[in-house]
């Protein structure tokens, strides 16, 4: 691991305040940058999420006019007018983090509670689009790790998992609490989490409700190292070394490593993101489900009715 770094370079992004972009050397940072709301994952973020990924991934795969036009001719730019930092088409490896002091807190009660009331079909079509602006960050073509500062819960726990490395603070609490608020795991959760960890505790996790903390994470395999370092920018360095160890080796053979990778672990994915979406769409039309989120908001055990009950 690096000892030193070059000086950063952050960059505010124009109409974007819900998602951050900054490089450091060869390695860039994607900052869910809500921390107010524990960067709790709404639409609007999700949309400023898929244009930056949109537009770097363009940028990473895009041969500069310089090396050769006719071929750069042939990509056509994301239909965005954003401008990301120079030197971001020598980034290798990108690092995913959360402001302040959670990665993610999960899905925005507000996003969560306007999907009361809407019909079945109109949900499942809303959240299979949240999952994919998301879930997008897999279509960079260089190894992003999450670097799980703080709380990763629910929709923001199954982020993490959409990354190609994990690193946690010890003290980082990582939960799936989707069905004690009454609701089906959602964001490829269902996919990953038994692939990551083996069935039978995957199913402890999703079934329960569970969660758990940095040091039991890494010992289940649900994280790939501990960096104890409380400090923001301490933890953030250590992030962007392990990076920079995946940046620093070949990019050709890095890329197509990390593409390797992705394509095992992304076998049905598809059709377990549809599968989540019909059925979170299902317990939306439950009172269940509202049970649950008022229980959160009054900080209370739910009470949800029985299973032939309305």
């Amino acid at each position: 691991i690096r000892d030193s770094f070059p000086e950063i370079a952050s960059y505010a992004i124009p109409s974007m305040s819900l998602v951050s972009f900054a490089v450091r050397g060869n390695v860039g940072i994607i900052t869910l940058n809500a921390p107010k709301a524990l960067n709790a994952l709404s639409f609007e973020m999700g949309r400023e999420f898929r244009t930056l990924v949109d537009v770097l991934s363009h940028t990473l795969t895009t041969p500069p006019e310089s090396l050769d036009p006719i071929v750069a001719g042939t990509f056509p730019p994301p239909s965005s007018t954003l401008e990301i930092p120079p030197g971001s088409s020598g980034v290798n490896a990108v690092v995913l983090t959360g402001s302040g002091r959670a990665f993610s807190a999960g899905g925005s009660l507000d996003f969560l509670y306007s999907r009361t009331g809407v019909p079945p079909h109109v949900n499942a079509s809303i959240m299979h689009n949240f999952y994919t602006n998301f879930l997008a960050v897999r279509s960079l073509p260089v190894p992003v790790v999450a670097a799980v500062n703080g709380a990763a819960i629910g929709a923001g726990a199954c982020v993490t998992l959409a990354a190609d490395y994990r690193i946690a603070k010890p003290s980082a609490v990582i939960g799936f609490n989707f069905t004690k608020l009454g609701i089906h795991p959602g964001m490829g959760g269902s996919h990953f989490l038994p692939k990551l960890i083996g069935s039978g505790p995957a199913a402890k996790m999703l079934l329960g409700g569970g969660r758990v903390k940095g040091g039991e994470a890494k010992a289940m395999g649900l994280v790939d190292e501990l960096v104890d370092e409380e400090e923001e920018d301490g933890f953030l360095d250590a992030a962007v070394a392990r990076a920079g160890t995946f940046a620093d080796n070949s990019p050709v053979a890095v890329r197509g490593m990390t593409k390797t990778l992705r394509m095992a672990a992304d076998q049905g994915l598809e059709e377990a993101l549809r599968r989540e979406a019909d059925q979170q769409a299902l317990c939306y039309a439950r009172m269940d489900w509202k049970e649950g989120l008022d229980a959160v908001s009054e900080k209370r055990d739910p009470s949800f009715n029985p299973y032939f009950q309305e």
